[in-house]
């Protein structure tokens, strides 16, 4: 494990779990959640290109600004654990099949985030961020120090 990477989870764990019960945030390759099991994986290094879209997309829909990319994900994540099981089994079965085609680059990427289930995830990050706003604010900037710690003490050079 990093350097100081546990830190940082435990910190995401503590802030999720005063929304929900959640298990412990673990590291992964990319954002990522299990909602039915309310399983949560964040990511340091995420594709760039993945982030790109994903902030494009939630600023088309959103006022707040001052939050990081990082935040987001991991807010986004929480929303599919806390809104998954409102969507029926055919929303279910079209964003799968519908992501698998982008994944095999038969749709254009951008078109992941209009998907059913990652618009309603959003949706729920942005209410949560205007509902909680100091609270969301006071957790960016801790877990953005947290990053800065965790690339800094393993340096990990983000200009490569």
């Amino acid at each position: 494990m990093l350097a100081n990477m546990v830190e940082l989870l435990d910190f995401c764990t503590d802030f999720i779990n005063e929304i929900d019960d959640f298990e412990d945030v673990q590291l992964d390759t990319d954002f990522q959640c299990y909602p039915e099991t309310n399983e949560i994986f964040i990511s340091i290094l995420a594709s760039q290109n993945s982030v790109e879209e994903f902030m494009e997309t939630l600023l088309e829909r959103t006022y707040i600004t001052g939050i990081s990319e990082f935040t987001w994900s991991l807010l986004h994540e929480v929303g599919h654990c806390e809104t998954w099981r409102f969507l029926g089994k055919r929303t279910h079965s079209h964003c799968r099949n519908q992501k698998k085609k982008i994944r095999k680059g038969k749709m254009p990427t951008i078109t992941y985030y209009a998907l059913t289930d990652e618009k309603i995830a959003t949706n729920w990050a942005i209410r949560f961020v205007e509902n909680n706003f100091e609270m969301v604010k006071a957790f960016d900037e801790k877990a953005i120090e947290l990053l800065k710690k965790v690339f800094i003490e393993n340096r990990i050079d983000l200009e490569s």
